[in-house]
């Protein structure tokens, strides 16, 4: 039981929350105790006040008179309730927007923190949204318990004392039979609210999915015309969604025309034995408007835990897509330090990796690269190429073998030292929707301005640059969208020249480029990279003509490796694509 208990969204929301619980929100959450007491004590003593009025005007409880005084407390009795629960929501609106601020960084740290193979098996729209139904739930769980639970038990506790003290056992019993009702009612309405929420979220989640990549690929909506189809599938995921949000409801009002059965019930019954007592002269007739005003209180509350029982399962089930979130390990960032100085050698020894198990993308892989050296990777599009800078970067890990970096096993160096360590200019690269300098310095945060002018210089970006009205502030659109292919790869080698790694990483660096901008920025990185390693990946053969060494790759393989002169005389693999592509040059 307990541990099925821990095992709830709810129960481990409440776990994070006493692990971030700041002095800040500390404060906040205790001054909301308080006034959730006062305001308690004032709701529920009033209804006596009222008696005592009542008993006064009708002459029933001595000189009449002193009915003003009582007026006077229940009105401040009406006042304190209501302003206690102004001044809370107040104090909790802090609270809870510090607890949803530090909830969110959080989920949003772990998730940019989740290794390579989380993120490729989901979307990043589903990502976002899950972390948005999250946050939804988090407010849902909290609002219940600040607004409904702390309130409702306090008056619920005062008001059956009251009712104790009129001893009149039968009103007792008619608000227990009230609450073993609601017991049973929401006991069996929240497991199925709770599965038409986690099925309502788990169409805004794919909802969101389809819109996100829809947006990302407008371009090639556009190119092919394709409004229509994505827009289907869209209408399609929306369509689901009414559904389930339908479903949801129906639960949810279904449940409520119950529950307010039972209320009618309860409270018809209630009056009805309040008014014999009257008539008997065993209860005057403000007794009689405390009972009517106390089984309100008590039933309506009951009742309002009740559907906080369903918040509870609403919130729990929009929570639980964060909570598998968080419990994915993230990524081991501990390890030794990369030795100071000039770097070591790199090594892949017999490495063997694969995607999916019975697929091997790369087959017993080994080359060394030394410092100041340029080794060049070829091979037909599938070989493996990429695979070796995922697994240099150590975003995915090897099946087999070893990759060794001044001797020490990539497993062993702590990840933040290793990627440090390297620097990368893709194929594709993706920039961030800011200025070009903030663009070039996310490869150094802590680079000076100069600095990021020297590294545009390197990769030829400076003559544009300065020909754009805000400079270096310009902002480049989402993913680079206002920039050519060229531009935003000359900004991904700034990125690298920028970070002065030990290893340079070039995969398919130039493809972009025209072919006298490729030499003149090759010639650049020759010069910056004179003592690092340089591993370079291309389709593009005259990108890897000057290496000293060249791994051609065939299915994951090594099948030939050498200078450029000795892979032309082997007449092998290489030769072919070298032929291939000049015919295709030639041709052109």
């Amino acid at each position: 039981m307990k541990q099925a208990l821990r095992q709830r969204p709810w129960w481990r929301l409440f776990g994070l929350l006493r692990r971030e619980l700041t002095p800040y929100v500390a404060r906040r959450l205790l001054e909301v105790i308080v006034l959730v007491m006062v305001g308690a004590a004032a709701n529920a003593l009033a209804p006596l006040i009222l008696k005592l009025i009542v008993d006064r005007v009708t002459g029933q409880g001595g000189m009449a008179r002193s009915g003003v005084i009582l007026i006077g407390i229940y009105a401040f009795m009406q006042w304190l309730s209501r302003s206690s629960t102004e001044i809370r929501a107040l104090r909790y609106s802090r609270a809870e927007q510090r607890i949803v601020r530090t909830l969110s960084t959080r989920l949003f740290a772990h998730v940019l923190c989740l290794p390579l193979r989380v993120h490729l098996r989901r979307q990043s729209g589903a990502l976002s949204q899950i972390i948005d139904n999250s946050l939804q739930g988090v407010r849902l769980i909290l609002h219940q318990v600040v607004f409904v639970v702390l309130p409702v038990g306090a008056e619920l506790a005062v008001a059956a004392w009251v009712l104790l003290r009129l001893g009149r056992p039968l009103f007792l019993g008619l608000f227990c039979i009230a609450a073993i009702s609601y017991v049973w009612l929401f006991g069996r309405s929240a497991p199925r609210i709770a599965g038409a929420a986690r099925a309502a979220a788990a169409a805004g989640v794919e909802v969101n999915a389809i819109i996100t990549d829809g947006l990302f690929n407008y371009e090639a909506v556009k190119c092919f015309g394709a409004e229509r189809l994505v827009a289907a599938k869209a209408a399609a995921a929306f369509g689901r969604g009414e559904q389930a949000w339908l479903a949801f409801y129906r639960q949810y009002g279904g449940n409520g025309l119950a529950v307010a059965v039972v209320f009618a019930l309860v409270l018809g019954a209630s009056l009805l034995c309040a008014l014999h007592s009257v008539r008997a002269g065993q209860l005057t007739v403000g007794g009689l408007v405390l009972v009517n005003a106390y089984m309100v209180q008590l039933v309506r509350p009951a009742e309002m835990l009740g559907f906080a029982v369903q918040g509870f399962a609403q919130g729990s089930a929009m929570l639980e897509g964060a909570m598998e979130l968080l419990a994915e390990p993230t990524e081991v960032l501990a390890g030794v330090p990369l030795r100071a100085g000039r770097a070591g050698v790199l090594e892949f020894e017999r490495v063997t990796f694969s995607y999916e198990p019975g697929h091997a993308v790369l087959q017993e892989m080994s080359f060394s690269l030394s410092p100041g050296a340029t080794v060049g990777i070829v091979g037909q599009s599938g070989s493996g190429k990429s695979s070796i800078v995922r697994l240099l970067l150590r975003l995915v890990e090897p099946d087999g073998g070893v990759i060794r970096l001044d001797g020490v096993p990539l497993q062993q160096i702590a990840s933040d030292a290793l990627r440090a360590a390297i620097a990368v200019v893709p194929q594709d690269p993706v920039l961030f929707d800011d200025t070009i300098a903030y663009n070039i310095l996310v490869a150094s945060p802590r680079a000076s301005r100069e600095d990021i002018a020297r590294a545009a210089r390197l990769a030829l970006l400076e003559e544009f640059i300065c020909s754009l009205p805000q400079g270096y502030d310009t902002v480049v659109g989402e993913r680079g969208v206002r920039l050519s292919g060229g531009e935003r790869q000359r900004i991904a080698i700034a990125r690298a020249a920028l970070r002065l790694p030990r290893i340079y990483v070039f995969d398919e660096a130039t493809a972009a480029l025209d072919s006298c901008t490729e030499q003149m920025i090759l010639s650049n990185l020759r010069t910056l990279s004179a003592t690092a390693m340089t591993l370079i990946i291309a389709h593009r053969l005259s990108s890897v003509k000057q290496a000293e060494c060249i791994l051609v790759l065939h299915c994951g393989r090594v099948v030939e490796s050498g200078s450029h002169e000795q892979l032309l005389r082997a007449q092998g693999h290489y030769a072919a694509l070298w032929s291939a592509q000049f015919a295709g040059a030639t041709a052109a």
